[in-house]
């Protein structure tokens, strides 16, 4: 690269603008990089810290130092209350700092709501997809109790018909 930017500086036979406006687009090409990457690295670390937030007891942590085991307590000064080991082996508590936390398995908000985004997303391509081959579309059957109004009645039976006049008399 630098060969090219000798060349047209040298062949160029006066201000050498070709060398100067790559200088300045791989320059901009530099800050646009620094810029989204600070955005990236900050909405990893709030989702890492709303994770941390959404720990409690029950849920899976493994350390900083490796130490996988189960929150028993969070404790009210930023700490947890670790269960390690199994009834065979022997039970062990330790009690570590909030950020030594390195994986779990609690969710916070923003991940929980990309989920569901991505579910939905999901449901879509498939609907799309069905639609194209000409079949029903089918409902995910996480939606169907979600989306049924508390008012509606399942189906009756002709036994649960019957008995239904007889209730209103």
């Amino acid at each position: 690269m630098w060969n090219v930017l000798l060349e047209n500086s040298t062949a160029a036979s006066g201000s050498g603008w070709e060398m100067w406006l790559i200088i300045g687009i791989a320059l901009v090409a530099l800050v646009v990089f620094m810029l989204l990457s600070g955005r990236k690295n900050k909405n990893s670390r709030r989702e890492y810290m709303e994770q941390l937030d959404a720990i409690g007891p029950g849920n899976k942590v493994k350390t900083a130092g490796g130490i996988c085991g189960i929150v028993v307590e969070v404790c009210d000064d930023n700490t947890f209350i670790i269960e390690t080991g199994s009834e065979k082996s022997g039970k062990s508590y330790i009690k570590m700092d909030r950020e030594l936390i390195a994986q779990t398995d609690a969710k916070g908000p923003t991940q929980i709501a990309r989920e569901e985004a991505e579910a939905k997303r999901k449901a879509e391509k498939e609907a799309k997809e069905a639609a194209k081959r000409g079949e029903a579309p089918a409902a995910p059957a996480e939606e169907k109790p979600a989306e049924a109004p508390a008012e509606e009645k399942p189906a009756e039976t002709p036994a649960e018909e019957q008995a239904a006049p007889s209730e209103e008399k």
